[in-house]
C-alpha cells in the first residue's frame, strides 16, 4: 500500500469523523483502537500495532513488517442536568456517536519504521433543545470535535527506540442557547486548524520489562467568536468578556510493560494532561489532570483477551460563586461541557481470522458521576447539577502484510 493511498484514505475518512468525537479524560479520548481501549487506555510502553503511535511514537520501533488497522467506536454518553431557572431539567439527546480511526505502519529497515494515522481524538457536547421546559435549560446545545492526523518516524536498536510525529489538527466548535435572546440560533460552527508534535522513547530494561516516556505538545486553536459571543449573550462584555482561544493541552506520559509470563502482559501508564496551562481551559478554571491506567492481556494461539482500568480526576474546579462572571463560568462548564467522569472499566479481545487478518473488539463502562456548582449570582437560580456516565464499544480489523 503506497503512502499516497494511505494519506488519501485518512483525509477521506476525516470528512466523516470531523463532527463526531467525544471525551473520557477531560475532552480527550481515553484511547484509540481496540487493544489500547481494552487495556484501560495503556500503550506508552506496550506495543499494540500500528495504532501505537497515538500513545507513543517510539513504539512503532517494535513493529514487524507492515500493517493497517481500522475501527469504529460506538460512543454512548448519558448526560442530564437540573437546577437552572424556571425549574428546567432534562437529559441530553447527544447520546450516540460513531468515531472511526485508521492507522498504518511499515518497517523500512532493521532500524527504521514509519506510520501515518487519523482519528477523532477529542470532543464534548450536549443537546438540551428538546428538554422540557426548554427555557429552563435555555435550549442549550454545544459541540466540540477534534480530528488529528499524525505521521511518525521511529528509530530502534535492540535495546531502545525513539520516535517523532508531526501532528495536524482540525477542530470545530458550536455554542447555541436561548436565555431570553438567541445566541447562535442557526447553530453555525467555527473551525480551527493547527499543528503540533509528539516525541517519545522506550528502553528495554530487561527481556521482560519495557520503560517508556512520551510528550505531546500543546496545539493552539481559536474557533471564531463562538466563546466570546456565548459570553456576550450572558451579559459578559468588556473586561468580563470570554476569550476565544481554546488550545488542546500538552501531555506528559510515562509507561511500563511487563511480560509477567510467556502469554501474560501487564501494562501501566501515568499521564498528566495540562489543562491548567492551555488557553481557554485555564480561563474556565480547568486544572491539570492526572490519569492512571492499568491493563492486563492474555495471549494464546489465535486470540487474545484483555481488561483494564482508567482513572482521571475531574479537571474542572468549581469557581467561587462571588461574581456574576464566575457563576457564568460554572454554568458554561456544568451545562455545556460536563467533562467530569473519572473511572472507566474496560475489557476486550481479538481473534485471528487468518494469518493476515484479525478482528478485535473492546468495551468501556464508565459509571455515573454527579456534580453540583453554585450559580446563585444568576437571577432565579441557586445551584446547577449535572450527571454523566458513558459506555463505548469498539470494533476493529487488523491486516498484516
Amino acid at each position: 500500500m503506497s503512502i499516497k493511498k494511505v494519506v488519501a484514505s485518512l483525509f477521506s475518512l476525516g470528512v466523516i469523523v470531523s463532527s463526531l468525537a467525544h471525551a473520557t479524560n477531560g475532552d480527550e479520548m481515553m484511547a484509540v483502537g481496540s487493544q489500547s481501549t481494552a487495556l484501560g487506555g495503556t500503550g506508552v510502553a506496550n506495543f499494540i500495532g500500528a495504532e501505537s503511535l497515538w500513545a507513543n511514537p517510539a513504539m512503532l520501533g517494535k513493529a514487524k513488517g507492515s500493517e493497517v488497522t481500522g475501527g469504529v467506536n460506538l460512543f454512548l454518553p448519558e448526560v442530564a442536568n437540573t437546577g437552572m431557572a424556571n425549574n428546567g431539567s432534562g437529559s441530553s439527546s447527544a447520546d450516540t456517536s460513531y468515531i472511526p480511526d485508521l492507522s498504518y505502519a511499515s518497517r523500512i529497515s532493521d532500524s527504521l519504521t514509519y506510520g501515518v494515522a487519523m482519528a477523532g481524538i477529542a470532543g464534548m457536547g450536549v443537546d438540551y433543545t428538546g428538554a422540557s421546559p426548554t427555557l429552563g435549560l435555555i435550549r442549550a446545545k454545544s459541540s466540540l470535535s477534534i480530528l488529528r492526523v499524525e505521521a511518525d518516524v521511529a528509530y530502534n536498536t535492540n535495546d531502545y527506540g525513539i520516535g517523532f510525529a508531526p501532528i495536524f489538527q482540525s477542530g470545530s466548535l458550536m455554542l447555541s442557547y436561548f436565555n431570553g435572546q438567541w445566541n447562535n440560533q442557526a447553530q453555525s460552527k467555527d473551525s480551527s486548524t493547527g499543528f503540533g508534535y509528539a516525541i517519545g522513547g522506550y528502553y528495554n530494561a530487561t527481556t521482560a520489562v519495557t520503560l517508556a516516556a512520551a510528550y505531546q505538545s500543546k496545539i493552539a486553536a481559536k474557533y471564531g467568536t463562538q466563546i466570546s459571543d456565548g459570553g456576550a449573550s450572558f451579559g459578559l462584555t468588556g473586561a468580563s468578556a470570554f476569550g476565544d482561544n481554546l488550545d488542546q493541552p500538552a501531555q506528559i506520559k510515562l509507561g511500563i510493560a511487563y511480560a509477567a509470563l510467556e502469554n501474560i502482559t501487564l501494562t501501566a501508564d501515568y499521564k498528566v494532561i495540562q489543562w491548567g496551562s492551555a488557553a481557554g481551559y485555564k480561563d474556565f478554571n480547568w486544572k491539570d489532570q492526572n490519569v492512571i491506567a492499568i491493563g492486563a492481556k492474555y495471549t494464546a494461539s489465535g486470540y487474545w483477551l484483555g481488561l483494564g482500568y482508567n482513572h482521571g480526576n475531574d479537571p474542572i474546579a468549581a469557581t467561587a460563586n462571588d461574581t456574576y462572571r464566575n457563576a457564568a463560568i460554572n454554568i458554561f462548564n456544568n451545562l455545556f461541557f460536563p467533562a467530569i467522569v473519572t473511572n472507566s472499566y474496560t475489557f476486550g479481545g481479538g481473534y485471528d481470522l487468518s494469518k493476515s487478518l484479525a478482528v478485535e473488539g473492546a468495551a468501556v463502562i464508565t459509571p455515573e458521576v454527579a456534580k453540583t456548582v453554585a450559580i446563585s449570582q444568576i437571577p432565579g437560580a441557586t445551584t446547577n447539577t449535572t450527571t454523566h456516565s458513558q459506555q463505548a464499544l469498539e470494533v476493529s480489523l487488523r491486516y498484516k502484510f
